[in-house]
């Protein structure tokens, strides 16, 4: 198995985090283990949805969908791997104005 960073871009999540649905979208790196880095993206968009905060998601609109998009995969060493794969980076930004 090698070890890969896969690196996502979230865009249209809506959420109500505060009270008040606004849509949301998020970057977030992932690391793991896979057998190639097709493997390791599609596990990567998996994970992503299972996130408790993404999981929150409101019903949308079916013309502007929530979607996760890889930017880029790279293969690691398994010491990088090891000291990051504990420590997913994920950050959350508001999209637009309050709806």
């Amino acid at each position: 198995m090698k070890c890969f960073q896969v690196d996502l871009k979230g865009e249209n999540f809506l959420l109500n985090l505060d009270g008040e649905p606004r849509k949301f979208g998020f970057t977030l790196s992932r690391y793991l283990r896979a057998e190639n880095a097709a493997v390791a993206e599609k596990t990567a968009i998996i994970l992503a949805r299972q996130l408790p905060t993404l999981k929150q998601v409101l019903v949308g609109d079916n013309e502007d969908p929530p979607r996760i998009i890889v930017q880029k995969t790279r293969g690691i060493s398994p010491l990088k791997f090891a000291f990051r794969r504990r420590k997913p980076q994920f950050e959350l930004h508001a999209e637009e104005d309050p709806l």
